[in-house]
């Protein structure tokens, strides 16, 4: 008798390892391998019990309800047994079987697990009011467990903020009731007292680390904004969007290309889900960048998305002038704009465009009162207020301009741009020093932009400090390989260095890319006269007369 206890005791030894391993068959065998010796019946109810569990692991409902009634044919009153008879039934969805079961384990046991599962069948079922009458006949102990409290929020919505504050009070840490106290904070836009009750939850959470993120980017806190985005994605299971307010951070702080890459995964997510609702505003926003980056193919495939009934349709059409204005077609952009200029005074994407014609016909003064306005309606734009800034140095307005830096250095004082804005005056003022500083300032912040690397490389070849041009230049080749001034400037510091075969290289590099830039022929002639090579001499001289003859006959 003894030898046969302990064979069995090892045989549930065995199966918790194997359910451990999720061995869930093999579990199940060893569990019916001990029933087979004659012990005592209550043993075989908690036997019965655990094969119940194994058979729900295995999605195997039937049979588990089979091993419950077994269990319960033995014991009647087996409380486990009938709970998870219960969570076969509601999870199945026969939740009048359902009903009827809690209802008679709430007879027996009046306890708030019993309650919580009669009152959640019946709000599933829809009996909102046959909840409440049952809820409000609970003793005033099991009135107050917070599971059923919350239950109850979910049906009432006139006392549903009073409930859930109730349960806060119960349990500051209830992760329901604070997520959902700070939706209806955040859907207020009551962003600090949002943030108040997501704070209180004490595990990391998607959604509060998503309304932390959204406070963040009202603030203008960028970098935070990006750290709790980031957050609610590793930490979100698919179930919501988060990429879509990451992709409008980036755009603010003008990461065109983190933006592009989130609205994509935006995108993808809305059409997965079925999620219709924002998605003209994504594809606009996609179109917006592609025109920005002179992707105008796919610029357009993104607009011409936008459906004609959508409120975004006619900014759409707006937008799409900027691929004219990108082609060169600017007498077509600017007539069309001007004439929406007086419909839609307050539209951003109007001015922003009208203001990028103005500025490609060098009509600096009309495109500083453009982004002037634009900055007006949204004074906390980085974007308006670079362009406003690149636009006064453009008109040679540095006082201007030097004040307006100043001012948004105070508010944004990690912005990498804006020290380039600012080499770009120092250069125009002959101080290469100060212009070297300011680049160096930038790239501190920002060591991932190819054009601050290739505007240092300038300013030190100017400085004659052609090894340290070299260097940086190397650096905005590396990250993006496809520019031709890029090649001529490195031209450049190899010349410098009187290294005229590697300079002669490097310039044929940039005319392959860009064949039709005369001055890249020029480099490449003057170079060839100091290295001395004929042949080289006479094929850059014949290149550089054929383009002069191009450029006469196009005058």
């Amino acid at each position: 008798m003894e030898e046969n206890k302990k064979e069995k005791i090892e045989l549930i030894r065995k199966s918790f390892e194997l359910k451990h391993l999720k061995k869930y068959k093999e579990a199940i065998e060893m569990l019916y391998k001990a029933l087979e010796y004659d012990d005592l019946a209550e043993d075989n109810v908690e036997l019965l019990s655990q094969i119940g569990d194994l058979h729900i692991l295995l999605n195997n409902y039937d049979r588990a309800y089979d091993e419950f009634q077994k269990a319960l044919s033995i014991n009647k009153n087996h409380t486990y047994s009938q709970k998870r008879c219960f969570d076969i039934y509601y999870e199945t969805d026969h939740l009048n079987k359902a009903l009827k079961l809690a209802q008679k384990m709430c007879e027996e046991n009046k306890t708030p697990d019993n309650y919580y599962n009669y009152l959640k069948t019946l709000i599933k079922l829809e009996k909102y009011s046959d909840a409440m009458e049952v809820f409000n006949s609970l003793d005033d102990a099991i009135k107050l467990d917070v599971d059923i409290l919350y239950l109850i929020s979910t049906i009432s919505r006139e006392k549903k903020e009073l409930i859930l504050k109730k349960i806060i009070d119960l349990d500051e840490t209830n992760l329901k009731a604070n997520l959902d106290l700070a939706k209806i904070e955040f859907d207020r836009k009551n962003y600090n007292k949002a943030v108040e009750y997501c704070l209180n939850i004490e595990e990391d959470n998607p959604l509060a680390s998503y309304y932390i993120g959204v406070s963040e980017a009202t603030k203008h806190n960028y970098n935070k904004a990006l750290e709790f985005f980031t957050k609610a994605i590793q930490l979100d299971y698919d179930e919501h969007d988060f990429y879509f307010d990451l992709a409008k951070t980036y755009i603010d702080i003008s990461w065109f290309d983190e933006a592009l890459c989130a609205l994509k995964k935006s995108i993808n997510f809305s059409l997965i889900k079925n999620q219709l609702n924002n998605l003209d505003e994504k594809y606009f926003l996609s179109g917006w960048i592609l025109i920005k980056k002179n992707e105008f193919s796919k610029a357009l495939l993104n607009l011409n998305s936008i459906k004609q009934n959508s409120k975004l349709y006619p900014k759409a059409q707006i937008l799409i002038q900027t691929i004219n204005l990108k082609n060169m077609n600017l007498a077509e952009a600017k007539s069309t704009l001007e004439k929406y200029l007086e419909q839609e005074k307050e539209n951003p994407i109007l001015l922003d465009t009208l203001g990028a014609v103005y500025k490609e016909l060098k009509f600096y003064k009309k495109a500083i009162e453009i982004y002037s306005k634009a900055l007006e309606l949204y004074p906390n734009s980085i974007y308006y207020m670079l362009e406003l800034i690149d636009l006064l140095i453009d008109d040679e307005d540095y006082e201007t301009a030097l004040k307006k830096i100043e001012e948004f250095k105070a508010k944004y004082q990690k912005c990498a741009n804006i020290f380039n804005s600012l080499a770009r005056i120092y250069y125009r003022l002959k101080d290469l020093q100060k212009a070297l500083e300011s680049l160096n300032q930038c790239l501190e912040l920002d060591k991932n932009t190819a054009e601050t690397y290739y505007f240092k490389g300038l300013v030190l070849n100017d400085l004659s400090r052609f090894e340290e041009a070299k260097s940086s230049i190397y650096q905005a080749i590396k990250l993006n390989p496809n520019v031709a001034k890029y090649y001529s400037q490195m031209a450049r510091s190899y010349e410098g260095l009187e290294e005229y075969e590697n300079a002669i290289l490097y310039t044929k590099e940039a005319i392959e890319i860009d064949p039709n830039e005369i001055n890249f022929k020029k480099q490449a002639y003057n170079i060839a006269i100091k290295l001395g090579n004929d042949s080289q001499i006479k094929l850059f001289q014949n290149q550089l007369k054929r383009s002069e003859e191009i450029l006469k006959l196009k005058r």
